[in-house]
């Protein structure tokens, strides 16, 4: 991978676009935003959030509900330009690695390389995922053997220490086990996404 290719990368982890962090959620339109129209502009910002056209079907029913009237043409002028924006190699890897759905908004040569870009933070997202899922087990583990420690202070009989003792070997070995996975991600505690581009 050439050092280019890295840094876009990393200036993609460091300067979100705003867009991107204001993204999210669904598309169901407020009484006062039906109100207000600005169609356009509505389209721009669901575009450039990476929302399908079938968004605008949505919005219009709802604001059918408030007696309003969606003005789809300006709708999707704007969707069309917010779409643009949206669909940038280093736009596809910041929503992948955000672990986003992408609705198949991008088109012609911009759309292999943006699914390319998203797959590859896609396959970050859920290596931090798998990783998080680890050091969660990891630290459930360490609290069981501590409560098996104090159970085993308090032991009344042999049978019942051999069997405290039996389980707090076997959860010192998922530990072991444990810390072997999270070094595949790069350590307890240092999740490494570089690994996994």
């Amino acid at each position: 991978m050439t050092t280019p290719m890295k840094s876009w990368k990393l200036i993609a982890l460091i300067a979100l676009p705003a867009w991107i962090l204001l993204g999210g959620g669904c598309a169901v339109i407020s009484e006062s935003e039906c109100q207000a129209g600005l169609w356009y502009e509505r389209g721009l910002e669901d575009g450039a959030r990476g929302r399908s056209q079938g968004t605008v079907y949505k919005i219009a029913q709802k604001c059918h509900e408030y007696g309003v009237r969606t003005d789809t043409a300006a709708w999707m002028r704007g969707h069309e330009e917010g779409v643009e924006r949206y669909c940038t190699p280093e736009n596809g890897f910041v929503v992948g690695r955000r672990g986003r759905d992408y609705e198949g908004v991008c088109t012609g040569p911009t759309a292999d390389l943006f699914l390319a870009n998203y797959e590859r933070g896609l396959a970050v997202y859920q290596a931090e995922q798998q990783y998080n899922a680890l050091v969660n087990r990891y630290e459930d583990v360490e609290r069981e053997i501590y409560r098996v420690e104090e159970a085993l202070e308090e032991a009344e009989t042999k049978e019942e220490a051999r069997a405290l003792r039996s389980q707090r070997r076997s959860l010192r070995r998922e530990m072991r086990h444990l810390e072997g996975e999270m070094m595949l991600f790069g350590g307890f505690g240092a999740f490494n996404p570089l690994l996994f581009y």
